[in-house]
C-alpha cells in the first residue's frame, strides 16, 4: 500500500504541529519553574488530574482491546501457535531487557561517586504515591483487570452472539477514541505544568548530580532499540529504521505525554495501513502493553542498581536473581499514565527488602526525565513485537512493506 493511498490517521494532521507546541511548553515550563518556583509548585495537580482523566478514558479502551483481541483469536488460523510465539517472544525480550539494564548499571556505575548529600534531598513525594508501596491491591488490581478482560474475550469468542457483541465493543472503542483525541488538545498545557513543577520542587542543583543515572537509562534504551531490536527485526526481514519512521507521529505523542498508552488508540490503524494483520495486532498489542514492557524493565533494573551503589549494599548472586524475578513481576504493572513506572519501582524495592526507600524522592526528582525513554522503549518494543508476530503468520506474501 503506497503512502498516498494510506489511510490518514488523527496523528498525521494533529501531530504535525504538536512537537512545536511541546517544545515550547518544555522551555516555558523550565523557565517558569526556575524563576517563579512559587507558581510551579501547585501545578503538579494539573497534570495529576489530567492523567487521571486520561486513565479513565484509556482503561476502557485497553479493556475493549484485550477482550476484542482474545475473542478474535478463536477465528484466527493457528491460534495456539500464535499465542505460543507471543509468550516465548515476550519472555525472551523482557528477560534480555532486564539483563541489559542490570549490565549497564554494573558497567557504568551511576550510583558511585555521585557527591549527593542525602541530607539535602527533598524527601517529600506526591501524596498519591505514599500508600502504594504497602498496598497489596496495587499489583492485584492489574491482575484482576487482565483476568477480567481475558475472561470476557474468551466468553465472547465462544458465544453464539459473538458478532453482535464485537460490534458493540467496536462502537464503544470508537466513542472513547473520539473523546481521547479531544483531550489531547490540552497536552502542551499539561507538559508545561509537569516541567514547571519538577524544576520548582527539585531544582537544577538536585538534577545535575543525577544526570548519570538518567544518561544510563537513555543509553541502555538506545542500545536495546538499535542493538537488540535492530538485529531481531532484520532476522524477520523488517527494516527497523523504516518501521520507526512509519510510526514517528505516535512516537512523538508518547514522548510528549511520557506515556506509551496515549498512542494506543492510533497504532492499530497505522500498522494495519502498512499491511499488518489487524486480527493479530488486536491480540498482540493489548497484551504487549502489560507483558512486554522492555523500557520499564530497563528503568527498574538501572534504578535498583543505582540505589544499591549509592548505599554501597553488597549483593550476592542469589540476591541478583531474586531482584531479576521481582523486576519481571513489577514491570507488568508499569503500563499506564506517567508515574506508573515509579510506582512499580516502589513495589520492587518494598518486595526486595534490601534497598532503603526513605530517600526515594531523590529518584522521583528525575523520574519524569527518564519517563520519556521508558515510555518510548515500551511503545517501540510493543509495536515491533506485533509486527514480527504478524509477519511470521502473514498469509499473503508481499503484503507488508518492509
Amino acid at each position: 500500500m503506497t503512502a498516498q493511498s494510506r489511510q490518514k490517521t488523527f496523528t498525521d494532521s494533529y501531530l504535525r504541529n504538536l512537537s512545536l507546541y511541546v517544545f515550547t511548553a518544555i522551555i516555558c515550563g523550565a523557565l517558569a519553574g526556575y524563576y517563579f518556583p512559587e507558581i510551579g509548585r501547585p501545578l503538579e495537580k494539573v497534570s495529576h488530574y489530567f492523567f487521571m482523566l486520561l486513565e479513565v478514558l484509556i482503561v476502557p479502551v485497553i479493556f475493549i482491546a484485550v477482550t476484542y483481541g482474545v475473542s478474535y483469536i478463536f477465528s484466527i488460523e493457528n491460534a495456539f501457535k500464535i499465542t505460543l510465539q507471543m509468550i516465548i517472544y515476550f519472555l525472551i525480550i523482557t528477560s534480555v531487557s532486564i539483563a541489559l539494564g542490570i549490565g549497564f548499571g554494573l558497567l557504568l556505575k551511576p550510583g558511585v561517586n555521585t557527591e549527593i548529600s542525602l541530607s539535602m534531598v527533598n524527601k517529600s513525594l506526591p501524596k498519591r504515591f505514599l500508600s502504594y508501596s504497602t498496598n497489596p491491591l496495587y499489583l492485584s488490581n492489574y491482575v484482576l483487570f487482565l483476568l477480567l478482560s481475558i475472561s470476557a474475550g474468551i466468553a465472547i469468542g465462544l458465544s453464539k452472539g459473538k458478532n453482535k457483541l464485537l460490534r458493540i465493543l467496536d462502537e464503544g472503542k470508537d466513542l472513547f477514541f473520539k473523546l481521547i483525541k479531544y483531550v489531547y488538545i490540552f497536552l502542551p498545557i499539561v507538559i508545561f505544568c509537569n516541567i514547571a513543577y519538577g524544576i520548582s520542587v527539585y531544582g537544577i542543583n538536585t538534577l545535575l548530580p543525577l544526570s548519570k543515572v538518567v544518561a544510563t537509562v537513555y543509553l541502555a534504551c538506545l542500545v536495546f532499540i538499535f542493538g537488540i531490536l535492530g538485529p531481531v527485526t532484520h532476522l524477520f526481514k523488517i527494516n527497523l529504521w523504516d518501521f520507526l519512521i512509519s510510526i514517528k507521529e505516535e512516537i512523538i505523542l508518547v514522548i510528549a505525554t511520557s506515556s506509551s498508552k496515549t498512542a494506543f488508540p492510533m497504532i492499530f490503524e497505522k500498522m494495519e495501513s502498512q499491511g499488518y494483520d489487524l486480527k493479530i495486532l488486536r491480540f498482540v498489542i493489548p497484551l504487549g502493553y502489560n507483558f512486554n514492557l522492555a523500557g520499564a524493565c530497563i528503568y527498574l533494573s538501572i534504578s535498583c542498581i543505582f540505589l544499591v551503589q549509592l548505599y554501597n549494599i553488597p549483593l550476592t548472586t542469589q540476591d541478583y536473581f531474586w531482584l531479576f524475578v521481582i523486576i519481571s513481576l513489577a514491570s507488568k504493572t508499569a503500563s499506564g499514565v506517567p508515574g506508573s513506572g515509579f510506582l512499580a519501582l516502589m513495589f520492587t524495592l518494598s518486595r526486595f527488602g534490601k534497598i532503603p526507600v526513605t530517600d526515594l524522592a531523590l529518584l522521583y526528582s528525575v523520574d519524569r526525565f527518564m519517563n520519556e525513554a521508558r515510555s518510548v522503549t515500551n511503545f517501540i518494543g510493543i509495536s515491533v513485537s506485533a509486527a514480527i508476530i504478524s509477519k511470521l503468520n502473514q498469509q499473503q506474501k508481499g503484503k507488508i512493506q518492509s
